[in-house]
């Protein structure tokens, strides 16, 4: 009998991490990861979807067994929770509409900025920008449609959710990489679930040696800038 995973999902989708699981369709690279490395470990899959803090305290609740949606590995979240190896590389970058202009740190004074809560990125503006006016969406779509609805005049984002994003809408562009936001995602486990995680390591280790996971990667990313 297959071992059940309870993976916890954020509803606000970050495609192309992930589709949004009620959608025709779920898809996106995270799902297509985690299908083979269940496939390898022969694990059945469980998917609990919810806000973003949500599923976050849950699984420090101990209430998931893992979190594979867009998770950052941080100091503080390695504190509470177990991680994978990291298996995506990105930066946080700032976005705009299609012709105004970011070059420096500079050029953000007196800009209405929009972040996710509970959120890197939501982090990263407060200590960067406590001056400025800021705008928290508890959602993905929300937040994008307040820049194009110029409620907002800059978002800041994780770069593989914005090239998601900017697929869908060719008025926005990217403004510039936001410096020093090298970072990871990992799955996330419950603290001390040591065993699962060094599954889910071999399992990633075998996945990229064997070429499955370069290919989900180009599949996925062969056209969107993460750094």
């Amino acid at each position: 009998m297959k071992r059940i995973l309870k993976i916890g999902l954020d509803s606000a989708a970050p495609f192309p991490l992930h589709s949004d699981y009620n959608s025709a369709v779920f898809e996106g690279f995270e799902v297509d990861m985690i299908r083979a490395v269940a496939e390898v470990l022969d694990l059945e899959l469980h998917y609990e979807v919810s806000l973003w803090q949500n599923i976050l305290e849950k699984l420090y609740k101990g209430e998931l067994d893992m979190i594979c949606s867009a998770v950052t590995m941080t100091s503080s979240r390695q504190m509470i929770l177990e991680f994978s190896k990291p298996y995506l590389q990105f930066r946080l970058c700032a976005v705009v509409k299609k012709g105004e202009d970011l070059s420096s740190m500079s050029d953000f004074k007196d800009k209405r900025i929009g972040i996710r809560i509970a959120t890197e990125a939501e982090k990263y503006v407060m200590a960067q920008f406590p001056a400025n006016l800021t705008f928290h969406a508890e959602t993905n779509n929300e937040l994008y449609q307040k820049l194009q609805a110029g409620r907002i005049d800059v978002l800041i984002d994780d770069s593989p959710i914005v090239g998601g994003f900017l697929h869908k809408h060719n008025d926005l562009a990217i403004g510039m990489f936001m410096p020093e936001t090298d970072s990871q995602y990992a799955i996330a486990m419950k603290k001390g679930d040591l065993a699962l995680k060094q599954q889910i390591n071999e399992t990633l280790d075998l996945l990229k040696e064997n070429g499955t996971f370069d290919a989900i990667y180009e599949k996925w990313f062969s056209d969107i800038r993460l750094v």
